[in-house]
């Protein structure tokens, strides 16, 4: 099965041979493709070249915020503001942000795209990532948030797009699960 699985399916990508680009600057890249206007986020080590050149980044905006649970209320604020946002965190980010996505789903149906990184996939070396991964997919489950793993460069600006495409059509949150050459090597 391919990284383009549809949303939610669960399944493993096929990881392909890594590219001559970066990781860092084809995210960029594709945050430009999908007009993202803002990304606000909490810095992380796997991600560590897109938050390098945000603050630099002609025509995003970057809010580095304290922590995850701020998130979903910028991004719900550029929504209604008719502005492209997005979260930016790792997969332990998820739990500390559950409430406000929640509350501004359920309650007010506001579409919400995240990006996150998947701590705890296979390689990795830190003991504390492995209860990431373990958590991650039946919380995004049990918040019934539609979700999409990318593990390959190239797919970048059609799924980061096609995120707020569906979220916009749903008016419900969706999540990018980042892994593969979509991120820099565990750490």
């Amino acid at each position: 099965m391919s990284e383009q699985a549809a949303f939610g399916t669960g399944s493993e990508p096929v990881e392909s041979p890594a590219s001559d680009r970066s990781y860092g600057r084809s995210f960029i890249e594709a945050l430009h493709y999908a007009d993202v206007r803002i990304v606000t986020a909490v810095p992380e080590s796997r991600l560590k070249d897109v938050f390098q050149a945000l603050p630099n980044e002609d025509g995003i905006r970057y809010v580095p915020v304290t922590n995850e649970s701020e998130m979903p209320g910028v991004v719900a604020g550029a929504y209604f503001g008719g502005v492209r946002a997005m979260m930016l965190m790792e997969n332990s980010g998820l739990r500390q942000a559950c409430e406000p996505i929640t509350r501004f789903a359920y309650a007010h149906k506001v579409p919400l795209v995240m990006a996150v990184t998947h701590r705890g996939e296979f390689g990795e070396p830190n003991w504390w990532g492995h209860n990431h991964s373990q958590v991650m997919i039946p919380l995004l489950e049990a918040l019934r948030i539609p979700y999409q793993r990318l593990s390959t460069i190239d797919s970048l600006s059609e799924s980061i797009d096609s995120a707020f495409v569906h979220a916009d059509a749903s008016q419900w949150p969706v999540c990018l699960i980042l892994e593969g050459e979509c991120v820099a090597d565990v750490v």
